[in-house]
């Protein structure tokens, strides 16, 4: 049996959740989510970002302009076949931005019929596997989540 690649327009799974908050409570947005829930905090771009499990969770503060949307806050989607998919929503109606490249691959912003805003997010291959991040200590009791090798973990 030879492994399959997925076909053209499918989801994979949850790549991201971003969040937002007011930009003067960052100190207690930062200390619900890595001393409340307990996650690893990691670096990535110019926002707040927190492991769980496998999905990251992203926090912008509101100040922060959106990415090519209105609402900083989405649910972003991992794909296969980024286009095909863009063409099959639009072709139902559904308002969907243009396929763009950015660094972490190729991505199109879209909207639910309630409005939600969407991100599908097909990944780049990466080159080479990226060094594993050192564990960060945690309260009495919780389990450390298995850290992904392409997150740096803040300290």
């Amino acid at each position: 049996m030879s492994a399959r690649l997925p076909a053209d327009g499918v989801v994979l799974g949850v790549h991201h959740v971003q969040l937002s908050y007011p930009a003067h409570l960052q100190a207690q947005v930062e200390r619900f989510y890595s001393e409340g829930l307990g996650l690893p905090r990691i670096v990535h771009a110019h926002v707040l970002a927190y492991l769980a499990g496998a999905q990251r969770i992203d926090l912008v503060p509101r100040t922060t302009p959106g990415h090519g949307c209105e609402c900083l806050g989405h649910l972003a989607l991992q794909v296969a076949g980024v286009e095909a998919l863009q063409q099959r929503l639009q072709a139902q109606g559904a308002t969907a931005l243009a396929v763009v490249r950015v660094a972490e691959g190729w991505r199109f912003y879209a909207k639910d019929p309630a409005g939600n805003t969407l991100e599908l997010l097909q990944p780049a291959p990466l080159a080479a596997p990226r060094p594993r991040a050192a564990p960060v200590a945690q309260p009495a009791g919780h389990q450390q989540a298995p850290v992904d090798s392409a997150w740096t973990v803040v300290a």
